[in-house]
């Protein structure tokens, strides 16, 4: 099975079945990559004891959902976009989303493909057209899907000066190609990554998650 239909079941998995308005099993592998990460996302945050609930932009749960393909604001009304809420007990709400911007120290924009962040935050930008506080984002991945091309130290170091200016909280870089050079980099400055991820590779789903799962034990301490 091609690893692009792999991916669209693991997002249909994490959606219940749903029907998804704007993707499929024969989508390009970057549109399909950001959804895939975040259904490990939500893995780990049901493995860690929350809940987990569907919802459009309204707060209603959709009748099928629709995910960015293309960065936009959290705002955006251009299509009826979808998102998961994670609750766990006694803590405040979370919302995962994909490809959404986020505002930096420098009050620069920054696209952040799968983000986890306070509801209370979400729901404000909703109401003001703003772009979510980094700080308020508690995990952000990076997701680069490569069939031949490699991934390059460029893209390390550029991950390296994004997180400089979202640097709160849980931040991490993921790609579908291996690269000893990146990995390299990324271990010298003590970075969380994954390289060669893909349904194809479900010891590095295994690793990945658990690091997402760690993630979000720290979240709940904080609040035990």
């Amino acid at each position: 099975m091609p690893v692009e239909a792999d991916m669209y079941d693991k997002i249909v998995d994490a959606i219940l079945g749903l029907p998804v308005t704007n993707l499929s099993s024969l989508s390009a592998g970057e549109d399909l990559y950001e959804p895939y990460v975040w259904s490990l996302v939500l893995e780990a945050a049901e493995r860690m004891g929350a809940n987990i609930t569907l919802l459009d932009r309204n707060g209603n749960p959709p009748a099928s959902f629709w995910f960015r393909t293309q960065p936009s604001g959290i705002a955006s009304v251009a299509h009826p976009y979808c998102h998961a809420t994670i609750e766990f007990s006694d803590c405040p709400i979370l919302e995962a989303h994909v490809g959404i911007y986020v505002s930096g120290r420098s009050k620069v924009k920054h696209e952040c493909d799968v983000a986890v962040l306070f509801k209370s935050e979400a729901d404000a930008c909703r109401d003001n057209n703003a772009h979510p506080r980094f700080s308020k984002a508690i995990l952000t991945v990076e997701c680069k899907f490569y069939v031949d091309a490699t991934v390059g130290v460029g893209h390390g170091r550029s991950f390296l000066g994004l997180i400089n200016d979202i640097q709160n909280g849980e931040r991490y870089f993921v790609a579908t190609r291996a690269s000893n050079s990146v990995s390299k980099l990324f271990s010298k400055h003590n970075k969380e990554y994954e390289l060669g991820l893909s349904p194809l590779s479900p010891d590095l789903e295994t690793r990945l998650r658990g690091s997402f799962e760690k993630a979000f034990r720290d979240f709940k301490s904080e609040f035990a």
